[in-house]
């Protein structure tokens, strides 16, 4: 099922997301812990990544991921990665995840990707208490949400095709 209905493009709404299913994706590239210098951080995870492409057997083309991923409490760590076939011969420099098959809520992003909390933090904080879902995630090493980076996405302008995916279930 695809929710399709918008609501007005402002600063303090967010646009209504589609409902889909998806996973189990592979997903393989580098990570960090999100800390207080994670602006820095999450550009040069990307940086490497790009700069390791060949390295990676079995690479799919665009889409590319980031993820947020939940370790426990208060502890989460980024990873910037790129869709494979499977992880066989994946070289040790790289880490593993795989995105779960279950259902998500698609919230399209508009402007720079430097601009991306805001999309994020409105999706959180406003669309899914309001929803009827609620965010499906476990409480150890787990997906909080991901970044899609489609076809259309340009790296050097930061802009064009990126979308917040948030892992949801039925309340």
């Amino acid at each position: 099922m695809n929710a399709t209905n918008t609501l007005p493009d402002t600063s303090t709404s967010v646009s209504q997301p589609r409902i889909e299913h998806a996973g189990p994706l592979l997903i393989a590239g580098f990570r960090e812990p999100l800390d207080e210098h994670a602006q820095q951080k999450i550009p040069q995870l990307w940086q490497r990544l790009v700069a390791n492409w060949d390295q990676i057997p079995q690479r799919m083309p665009p889409p590319d991921y980031g993820l947020c991923i939940h370790l426990k409490n208060h502890e989460y760590y980024y990873m910037a990665g790129v869709a494979v076939w499977d992880f066989d011969e994946l070289p040790t420099i790289f880490s593993p995840f795989i995105i779960p098959s279950q259902r998500y809520a698609a919230f399209a992003h508009q402007g720079n990707v430097k601009d991306i909390c805001t999309t994020i933090d409105l999706a959180f904080d406003q669309w899914l208490p309001q929803s009827g879902y609620r965010h499906a995630t476990a409480t150890e090493n787990s997906l909080h949400f991901f970044e899609r980076y489609g076809e259309k996405f340009d790296p050097q302008t930061g802009e064009g095709d990126i979308e917040i995916w948030i892992p949801i279930t039925e309340r």
